[in-house]
């Protein structure tokens, strides 16, 4: 069984890697790397113990092309996944290329096949991998011309029948700062972190909603949409720039995580931060003090009359 994920709404951020395009400009004989694949995104559905080849087309544009092909891990940071410790979300054990390497002639099209293996015993939710066309670098007249390389990102639910697999998250952590760009020159910067807790991909956006005190001054500031995907967290960060020297600015977050097309789950948090420009403050503390200082030297001194001796006398 295989069909189309309803979590299509949005790019993933960690999309396709083109490293491709590298030619030669001053001779003509010299070899071109420039080549393209379709799809760069595969998004399935498979049930344990499905088997599937998916074709994916490769568009040579330079010269004679040999690339070799291989399938890895999508490389999340650590500090990217809720679990350290949970790495079990890769599909690369189920998936491979039917032929180590794939040549094309200039300006022809090849097909490589993939091949896709669910175990029997393989646990339900979202899986994700990487499949890489890498080009060989090539001697030229100018020198070598260095290998280029692309990904398939490849996204796969696995769920037996018409199981519908969880899909939930949370705002994990939400942090308002202050960011000086000058003396006189407040930004304020949201960062908003969303993990996904559920069995699936899920596809995350929303609003940054600010306001500010003194005045009534507000924006909106679209964040996403971005493909969280399973067992991962992922940070929005948005700017305003619209805000007081001194007051307050108060941000209202709302995320949204798809469930179906028809239903957004809404989460909704809101916090304060206050600007107060201390670097100011202390400037006119200083200033203060030092004039207090000097007032209170001039009111201390005394008038010193010179001794005559006929006081004495």
């Amino acid at each position: 069984m295989r069909r189309p994920l309803g979590v299509t709404a949005a790019l993933l951020v960690m999309a396709s890697l083109v490293m491709g395009s590298v030619a030669a400009a001053d001779n003509a004989a010299d070899p071109i790397v420039d080549f393209a694949v379709s799809p760069s995104r595969l998004e399935l559905r498979v049930e344990p113990g499905d088997t599937l080849e998916v074709p994916i087309d490769v568009l040579n544009r330079g010269t004679m092309l040999t690339l070799d092909t291989y399938v890895e891990d999508i490389g999340i940071p650590l500090g990217d996944l809720i679990d350290p410790d949970e790495l079990a979300f890769t599909a690369s054990r189920w998936v491979a290329f039917a032929a180590p390497t794939l040549a094309i002639d200039p300006a022809a099209t090849g097909q490589a096949l993939l091949r896709i293996s669910i175990p029997e015993a393989a646990p339900p939710g979202g899986y994700h991998a990487f499949a890489f066309f890498q080009s060989r670098p090539i001697e030229g007249a100018q020198g070598v011309v260095p290998a280029g390389r692309v990904g398939v990102t490849l996204l796969l639910e696995v769920a037996p029948g018409d199981k519908e697999l969880s899909r939930t998250a949370r705002v994990s952590e939400e942090k308002l700062s202050v960011r000086w760009n000058g003396p006189f020159d407040p930004d304020v910067v949201a960062r908003t972190t969303i993990d996904n807790t559920g069995e699936a991909h899920l596809v995350t956006g929303g609003i940054h909603t600010y306001r500010r005190w003194p005045g009534t001054a507000s924006a909106d500031v679209r964040v996403g949409p971005h493909t969280t995907l399973r067992g991962t967290r992922h940070t929005f960060e948005t700017t305003w720039d619209a805000v007081p020297l001194i007051g307050k600015v108060t941000l209202t977050s709302e995320l949204v995580y798809q469930v179906t097309p028809d239903d957004l789950p809404v989460i909704l948090t809101q916090h304060t931060i206050w600007i107060i420009p201390w670097h100011l403050i202390a400037v006119v503390v200083v200033a203060a003090g030092a004039v207090f200082f000097v007032i209170r030297r001039g009111r201390n001194r005394t008038t010193q009359i010179p001794w005559s001796e006929t006081e004495f006398t």
